[in-house]
């Protein structure tokens, strides 16, 4: 494997251990989008279950993760050490052949950094394949699909195929921007050709959920981050 097809703000292909930035064209019509600006009322576990999303682990619990609706989007703010999601487990399969997300970060968990295998993160798109589980390689943590996780690091390699403690068959980790604290940034990846150079030429599944987290188990300064999410788009 070679090349790795993926976007900081521009859908290009890149060196493994490169990249390239610049603005990025927005899609007009997607075929599935997911807006966190439209807040207006009421609990917000409601809101989000509105839009198919399931709270799981640390969360549902506000007094480590705290899940702040605005105007700019979703602020996901871990309060402690901890690691949870809002899980969409099915988006019907679409052939879809790239992500685009809408996000930032305002602070990074101390010293997270994938290099160095202490693997945290502010917040993790996680893109879903298929629907039969793989192994984990742990009896402690559930199988689920094939899948990529995209996120923002502080010092990672951008556009890097990072391989996790856990499902090394089957996951792959991807920063797909570096910016700076609180700078607005809008990533795209290629879920066809990009997919195909992680896991093969023959890999032939379909988007099935995707997933928003964000894991300061194992960091530093109390395990304190802050990220903001304004928009997801999936596009054929």
């Amino acid at each position: 494997m070679k090349f790795l097809c993926v976007a900081l703000t521009l859908l290009a292909c890149a060196p493994l251990d490169l990249a390239t930035a610049a603005p990025a064209p927005t899609s007009t019509a997607p075929d599935y989008e997911i807006d966190f600006t439209d807040y207006r009322s009421g609990p917000v576990d409601a809101w989000l279950r509105t839009k198919g999303l399931t709270l799981r682990d640390d969360a549902a619990n506000r007094q480590k993760i705290a899940l702040l609706p605005g105007a700019q989007g979703l602020v996901i703010e871990a309060l402690r050490p901890a690691r949870g999601f809002l899980v969409q487990p099915s988006i019907h399969g679409a052939p879809f052949s790239s992500i685009e997300i809408e996000w930032g970060v305002a602070r990074h968990p101390q010293n997270a950094s994938y290099e160095r295998r202490l693997n945290n993160e502010a917040i993790m798109v996680h893109v879903f394949f298929g629907a039969d589980k793989q192994p984990s390689g742990s009896l402690f943590v559930p199988d689920i699909p094939y899948f990529v996780g995209l996120f923002l690091c502080n010092g990672d390699r951008v556009g890097h195929p990072y391989v996790g403690r856990h499902y090394r068959d089957s996951g792959r980790y991807v920063c797909l921007g570096s910016p700076a604290s609180r700078e607005p940034l809008t990533s795209r990846f290629d879920l066809a050709q990009g997919i195909r150079q992680l896991f093969g030429a023959g890999f032939a599944r379909a988007v099935s959920g995707y997933s928003i987290s964000v894991d300061t188990s194992s960091s530093g300064n109390q395990g304190r981050s802050s990220a903001l999410i304004k928009r997801i788009r999936f596009l054929r």
